[in-house]
């Protein structure tokens, strides 16, 4: 279908063409992405390619062909659907995170020891001169999350919708024109996790020091996006609207990093953030339930 064809050719062609040879210029490939303020922005900013991909890919179809990006808000019809899609990652994080210390309790670090060693060598300062600057932890914890529950998801919403609209607005309905629901969420989610591969073996989420790197990262990249897809695409499904996939995904970003400041060796393969294979384990449960429920669900 050429409206799937286009999309996946400008999404594709945006994110890895600027992205791998930035990563070989930066020497971020090397180093990794903190190395380089220009490729933080860089990937930043290329949350926004899926966006630019549904557009043009729509734009390029004669009007019969378009799709329907679904990107009106509908609020009053899915205040439910807006309510999850707010409150269901901080469930699946704080979750994750006690299964992944469960299963690692020599890794829980109330101190914290790890994250303001690594903060003050980003800072330039000494370890306990930055923790002499920082309020007590169980204050700094409330208040991290205190953000990451009301406004931290309305500030992620905005570059998340960049690729909402074009992962759950264009790419999943349209695969849903070609096969099941269910098939195109698990299709959808195994492309979104791919997208990531260049910033994967920059060692975005994940560092760069674990055994199997950077392949190992992006295939459990890739099953993390297809648990999320399934829910993601659920919402779509429900709401008709991409807005409440956005803060979905902007609120899970707001979370998802909240248990590693308690981890003694920082961020896994395996956790403590739910994209990690252990702490990972509510969202891929969340995941099989959704993808169940696709196929009761009228688009």
């Amino acid at each position: 279908m050429k409206r799937l064809a286009i999309y996946l050719v400008v999404t594709f062609g945006l994110t890895w063409g600027l992205l791998i040879p930035a990563g070989f210029l930066l020497g971020t490939f090397e180093n990794g992405e903190e190395s380089s303020l220009a490729m933080i922005g860089l990937i930043a900013l290329s949350m926004f390619f899926p966006l630019a991909g549904a557009l043009v890919a729509n734009f390029a179809c004669r009007p019969e062909d378009r799709i329907d990006l679904c990107w009106r808000p509908r609020i009053t019809q899915n205040v439910r659907s807006y309510l999850i899609a707010w409150f269901t990652p901080a469930a699946i994080a704080l979750i994750g995170c006690v299964v992944f210390f469960a299963v690692n309790p020599r890794l829980f670090d109330p101190t914290m020891r790890f994250f303001i060693e690594s903060s003050a060598a980003a800072a330039g300062l000494a370890p306990d001169t930055l923790a002499s600057q920082m309020p007590p932890v169980p204050i700094l914890i409330g208040a991290t999350f205190a953000s990451a529950l009301t406004i931290a998801p309305f500030i992620n919403m905005i570059p998340a919708f960049g690729e909402e609209l074009g992962w759950r607005g264009m790419l999943f309905p349209t695969l849903a024109e070609l096969m099941s629901k269910r098939s195109a969420a698990l299709v959808t989610g195994v492309i979104w996790g791919l997208w990531h591969a260049p910033a994967i073996a920059m060692g975005h989420n994940y560092g760069m020091g674990y055994e199997g790197f950077p392949i190992a990262g992006i295939l459990t990249m890739t099953l993390l996006c297809t648990a999320m897809s399934c829910w993601l695409s659920l919402l779509r499904t429900q709401s008709g609207s991409v807005w409440p996939c956005a803060l979905a995904h902007g609120a899970f970003n707001a979370v998802a990093n909240i248990g590693v400041v308690l981890c003694s060796v920082g961020q896994t393969l395996f956790g403590p953030s739910p994209l990690g294979l252990v702490a990972g384990i509510p969202l891929m449960a969340l995941g099989v339930f959704c993808w169940f429920r696709l196929s009761n669900v009228r688009a």
